[in-house]
């Protein structure tokens, strides 16, 4: 999987999300792997940062690090610019994180996700335990055969979907 994949894969995610659960879109976690993505949510999300970092802390510990999955996703509504939107983060082993937004429609789903971009080290501070689980993930650790990251597959899964951006292949979905 192509870190610009992860952005698709986690986008794909909320929208998913918003449509089967609708609004408020609950904090959620993207767990890509290479069978199938999973989703994680969190619906009891805490609303202070230093509780959060430990729930998310916990979550890596847990989930990330003994499954040895090199990116993760989060995804949640919030106010940016004024305005309901869903925003996701995204990050991967020997990938900075990156985040990008997205409005809600006139129907209720989502407009175009706006062009990601890195994510500030001072926003979101609660997300630092997912990058730091991926990248203490050393390449031998993480899925695949060997030290350096195969060039089709740097983030070190196979795709979890078909298709590619816009080419219409099925995402497999598993929320909890």
């Amino acid at each position: 999987m192509q870190f610009e994949e992860l952005r698709y894969v986690c986008q794909e995610a909320a929208v998913d999300v918003l449509s089967n659960r609708g609004r408020p879109v609950p904090a959620t976690i993207v767990l890509p792997g290479p069978e199938r993505t999973r989703l994680v949510t969190l619906p009891d999300f805490p609303s202070d940062d230093e509780t959060r970092h430990a729930v998310l802390a916990q979550l890596a510990v847990d989930e990330v690090t003994p499954n040895e999955i090199p990116c993760w996703g989060f995804l949640a509504e919030a106010e940016v610019g004024g305005e309901d939107a869903v925003v996701v983060a995204f990050g991967a082993r020997r990938n900075a994180p990156h985040v990008t937004a997205s409005r809600f429609d006139e129907e209720g789903g989502l407009e175009e996700f706006v062009p990601s971009e890195p994510l500030d080290p001072t926003a979101l501070p609660f997300l630092h335990p997912l990058q730091h689980a991926v990248d203490a993930l050393s390449a031998a650790q993480g899925p695949g055969t060997g030290a350096e990251p195969d060039r089709d597959d740097p983030l070190g899964i196979a795709s979890p979907r078909t298709g590619g951006p816009g080419g219409g292949g099925d995402l497999p979905m598993h929320p909890e």
